[in-house]
């Protein structure tokens, strides 16, 4: 029996992907005072969401898909998400120099929005656009997934300068936890009515589905 949340091999690496979105949604709250200034808040958690679409393919291959989206669309099930855009950085697109050294954090800034990695190679570029993820805490284990904005290199001894991610760290991020930079994922489910395309002749093409990022 499956249990979730199933691995990139057990779902989202068995689905032909042909197009998706990925990105950070940010729910928030404005209001525009009287004098013409405007005031935000943020109403909850910063979450990663977006939307598969799968590639047209023969009606058996299709079938294996459908399977694996109604699976996915049952109450609970969750899988590890990242970007198929992007398995590793952009100086290492497929972790080749990156290779079996584990990566760890150094520190965190205060303001939660910095970190420093170690255990890199030395020189190693990380890049605006870069992700990385980690987990941290226990029943459920939590997985974070930040972006870099202002990226660095790392010194000679594999350490980095700080380097600005969002969203922001949550407090599980601490000294020490692992962090994965070759095909860093978050878990997520997937939203309600995926959509499951439809064929004639020998192919089928149309399915597709929304997800959003689970901190559960």
């Amino acid at each position: 029996m499956l249990s979730y949340p199933l691995s990139h091999a057990q779902f989202l690496g068995s689905l032909r992907v042909e197009e998706v979105t990925f990105r950070l949604s940010l729910p928030q709250e404005y209001t525009r005072l009287g004098d013409g200034s405007a005031i935000s808040a943020s109403l909850g958690a910063a979450l990663w969401t977006g939307s598969i679409r799968l590639a047209q393919t023969n009606h058996p291959r299709h079938a294996q898909m459908e399977a694996l989206i109604a699976l996915m669309d049952q109450p609970g099930a969750t899988f590890l998400c990242h970007d198929p855009r992007q398995i590793g950085p952009a100086n290492d697109p497929r972790g080749s120099i990156l290779g079996s050294r584990t990566v760890t954090i150094h520190s965190v800034a205060s303001n939660m929005r910095e970190v420093r990695l170690t255990g890199l190679p030395s020189g190693y570029a990380l890049s605006a656009g870069d992700m990385l993820g980690l987990q941290y805490g226990a029943n459920p284990v939590r997985y974070g997934l930040h972006r870099i904005v202002v990226g660095g290199t790392a010194s000679s001894t594999g350490l980095t300068p700080l380097m600005e991610v969002v969203p922001n760290l949550r407090p599980g991020a601490v000294t020490g936890l692992a962090v994965q930079l070759i095909r860093p994922a978050c878990k997520a489910r997937l939203l309600p009515d995926p959509t499951y395309g439809a064929g004639r002749q020998a192919l089928s093409r149309g399915a597709r589905f929304d997800f959003i990022q689970t901190l559960r």
